[in-house]
């Protein structure tokens, strides 16, 4: 099903606009929903969840998709733009998060990697006062984030492995060695 068709089988009656704007990357075409105070969705068109993510997110806020691009998405694709140019390793555009406190958690602690750095798993959990026994919780909740690169589960690997993505280990393992080029340069 075509982003199109997710966005009017997901769409609700009401006065909640949600703008929704799919371009061109480097690693593929990336999708991004935003209101006019925050960006509430980043995904590449081929994430394993983006249907579900879709639904999930028109449940949430009562909203209706439009197909179109608003200041801050336009903002955002600026901000990747100078993400893939490596002029920009942190992203400023405001995000509303949805999950429960510990993804809230883990993604907070993902913000706090620094760009063209990795943790593991397991460093992620003892970083927020747990045991490294709970990595495959802090892995799910790195499959539960809808805000890719800007929330930047990419930077965390497993111990033996670059662990798993949820658009594709090629893209996250590019994505990985795009940010190491550009840390040298600092």
């Amino acid at each position: 099903m075509g982003i199109t068709e997710i966005l009017k089988k997901y769409s609700k009656a009401g006065n909640n606009k949600v703008f929704v704007y799919c371009f061109e990357t480097p690693v593929g075409k990336m999708i991004a929903s935003a209101d006019d105070d925050f960006l509430y969705m980043v995904m590449f068109e081929d994430s394993k969840n983006i249907e579900k993510t879709f639904h999930i997110r028109a449940m949430q806020l009562s909203c209706y998709f439009l197909e179109e691009k608003n200041k801050l998405l336009n903002q955002f694709e600026n901000e990747v733009k100078d993400y893939f140019e490596g002029k920009l390793h942190r992203f400023s555009i405001p995000i509303k998060t949805f999950g429960s406190e510990f993804q809230k958690d883990v993604w907070d602690k993902l913000l706090e990697i620094p760009f063209g750095s990795t943790h593991t798993y397991g460093s992620l959990a003892k970083m927020m006062g747990r045991p490294a026994s709970h990595s495959r919780a802090v892995g799910a909740a790195c499959g539960a984030n809808a805000h890719l690169l800007v929330v930047p589960c990419h930077r965390l690997v497993a111990s033996n492995s670059n662990g798993g993505f949820s658009c594709g280990l090629d893209r996250k393992e590019w994505l990985l060695k795009h940010e190491k080029k550009f840390s040298s340069l600092k």
